[in-house]
């Protein structure tokens, strides 16, 4: 499920990249419909209703759930998946947002470091039983949430818990 900001997470960063670029938080940015301080202000989606839908409707074909918040994806993914598996998302499955896009290019910050510490655009995983993966976004949809498909999971075969894979959307 997608993000729709920042979601309160990473403002150490946020905070740094402002003060350092003397960034205009009244500023509106190029593709952006708001003000920066609009934009990191935007309150956090939340997925109670969303999540109990799959619940009740995906039964034991509903295997875990992951929000996303502070460090990152991966992170958040790696702490409910079983030690012998592992989440591989492809990045290709959607876009980053342009908050993340516009503050990682005038921090310059690295892929590794946003990715560890945003939620780069998913703000909630819901991690079904292959077959069920349509229903699942059929369900969301019902609700008007929207929802991909953005990995799989895998034998582990090294370290990692949960693995970003591939480049993420153009815009």
């Amino acid at each position: 499920m997608p993000s729709n900001g920042f979601h309160s997470n990473g403002y150490a960063l946020i905070r740094h990249i402002i003060k350092s670029h003397s960034l205009d938080l009244n500023r509106t940015y190029e593709d952006f419909d708001k003000s920066l301080g609009e934009e990191l202000l935007t309150p956090t989606i939340i997925y109670t209703l969303d999540c109990l839908a799959l619940i009740k409707g995906l039964g034991e074909n509903l295997r875990t759930f992951a929000h996303v918040t502070g460090g990152g994806l991966t992170s958040n993914t790696a702490r409910v998946i079983p030690d012998h598996l592992t989440a591989a998302f492809d990045r290709s499955t959607w876009s980053l947002p342009l908050g993340v896009e516009l503050l990682a290019n005038i921090g310059e910050i690295e892929r590794a470091d946003f990715e560890a510490t945003w939620n780069c655009g998913i703000g909630m995983v819901a991690v079904v039983a292959p077959d069920s993966a349509d229903l699942a976004l059929r369900s969301l949809s019902a609700r008007g949430m929207s929802g991909w498909v953005a990995g799989a999971i895998q034998a582990r075969s090294g370290r990692d818990g949960a693995t970003l894979e591939g480049a993420y959307q153009a815009r």
